[in-house]
């Protein structure tokens, strides 16, 4: 089962990686997040799983964890840490 995350918490994820200097922004997919998050590149490329252990980070306080689709690393899934699978 996916989780999704909300306006805010998307903002503030961009705002965490803004201040860290990462030129990469989050968006939603399809217009919600529940059909996942697109990591996209605004300039200098940047260690992409670093990126996701920043995410995690803020995402550990909302009992949520994120990980890239298996075939395309710019797909972030969002999933509780109470799903059991």
């Amino acid at each position: 089962m996916r989780s999704t995350v909300d306006v805010m918490m998307v903002e503030n994820l961009n705002q965490i990686l803004k201040k860290e200097g990462i030129a990469y922004s989050l968006h939603t997919v399809g217009g919600c997040s529940c059909c996942g998050l697109y990591l996209r590149c605004d300039g200098e490329e940047y260690d992409r799983n670093h990126i996701l252990e920043i995410i995690n980070t803020y995402l550990a306080t909302k009992w949520l964890v994120a990980s890239f689709q298996i075939d395309d690393p710019s797909m972030i899934y969002i999933d509780s840490k109470f799903d059991k699978r």
